[in-house]
Parts: structure tokens; sequence; C-alpha cells
């Protein structure tokens, strides 16, 4: 499918962590994603692990939803982001940003 500047840009986030970096990860998470509104963007969803789960699952997940692709370029290049990338170091053991396209909408049937 091609895709037009203009179109929006809805992300899945995955990232894990250490039990010894959670609480660090957590308080990352906690300070970065309110920037988002800043670009136009929101949070769909944002969830954490339950606790007592294996600690190799996932720590936190996020579906983000962006206006554009310039929207989520300027959120990657927002300077508080990049203070709070090098004030907090980097809080997870491995990451995945799936772009995804939608298939249903939330509360719609396939």
């Amino acid at each position: 499918m091609t895709r037009d500047h203009t179109d929006p840009v809805t992300l899945a986030f995955v990232g894990h962590t250490t039990p010894a970096l959670s609480d660090r990860a957590a308080a990352y998470e906690d300070e970065v994603l309110p920037l988002l509104a800043r670009h136009g963007a929101r949070i769909v969803y944002r969830g954490r692990r339950k606790h007592g789960q294996e600690a190799t699952l996932p720590f936190e997940v996020h579906v983000l939803w962006f206006p554009n692709r310039a929207a989520f370029d300027a959120y990657l290049a927002d300077e508080e982001r990049a203070g709070l990338l090098r004030r907090f170091g980097e809080v997870f053991t491995s990451k995945q940003v799936v772009e995804l396209d939608t298939i249903s909408a939330a509360g719609s049937r396939p």
C-alpha cells in the first residue's frame, strides 16, 4: 500500500526490560508519553505486563496514533523527548515499533 505523508500513522510499541530497570522504564514512559499531545498525537492504548508474570514477556505495550508522518517525525525530534532519553538512559533491553494498517476499528466487528 502506498502511503501519503498526510495519512495518519498508527504504531504499536512493544518494550522489554529487566526487573532492575522496570521502575525506571515506567517513570520514563510516564514522562515521555504526555509529549505526544503537543504533536497532535494520542495514546490509543497503554498497557503493562501484569505483576507476577514472567519477566521475559514485554513490559509495556502501546498503540499510538499520529495525525500524519510530519507529526510522528516532530515527536521523534522533540527536544524535551531527547532530554528525557539522556536523563533516563536506555530503559528497554529490546523494543519493537510496528507501523500498523487498520483492519477494523475499535468497537466494530470483523
